[in-house]
């Protein structure tokens, strides 16, 4: 019975293998395992994008050159990403892909396009954030601005700079700055 059981994860191993896994066999030249962590991982990513960048051309060019990144970066990746999580580490690639396209957009046009307008459901970050923290830290996140977490999510969840947030979010860094200020001050009050 235990050769059986063996004989079918040999023959589909992608059921029980989680990302992380995914990625270093990706990284070892498994097309299999690449396209499994595609398909895992797509929707979440593009729906992830399209939370900040309403520009789907944007949002295509992004997917297409994290994954690219992905498959030519995966022996890079060590389990040690934001979160520790594959995941994690696909979304800084990804993060950083779609600051610099809004860096490109902005050198030929002017400023990158609005983000889509908030959907009815919560944002996974915000049941991730809601998971780790205690729920009077989630409430008073909540409390906050829509700007002012924004601020939050980009240099917190998504470890982007000063820099990189400004890009993303299409402000001044000095704006994203009193932001992030503000924010951490109203945190400080709300949890005193």
């Amino acid at each position: 019975m235990d050769a059986v059981r063996a004989a079918g994860r040999a023959v589909l191993p992608h059921v029980t293998t989680d990302e992380a896994e995914l990625v270093r066999r990706s990284a070892r030249g498994d097309r299999a395992a690449f396209e499994e962590l595609y398909r895992r991982t797509a929707p979440w990513l593009a729906l992830r994008l399209r939370r900040r960048c309403a520009d789907e051309e944007i949002v295509a060019e992004v997917m297409q050159e994290t994954y690219l990144a992905v498959w030519r970066a995966a022996g890079s990746f060590a389990g040690a990403a934001v979160d520790g999580s594959a995941v994690g580490w696909l979304w800084t690639i990804a993060a950083r892909r779609l600051v610099d396209a809004f860096r490109r957009r902005a050198r030929l046009a002017g400023p990158p396009p609005a983000a889509a307008p908030p959907a009815a459901a919560p944002a996974a970050e915000d049941e991730v954030l809601a998971g780790r923290v205690s729920a009077e830290l989630g409430v008073a996140l909540q409390a906050l601005a829509p700007e002012l977490r924004q601020v939050l999510q980009a240099m917190v969840l998504d470890g982007l700079s000063v820099r990189d947030t400004s890009a993303l979010l299409g402000v001044p860094e000095s704006t994203v700055k009193t932001r992030a200020r503000r924010a951490r001050i109203l945190l400080r009050e709300a949890l005193s």
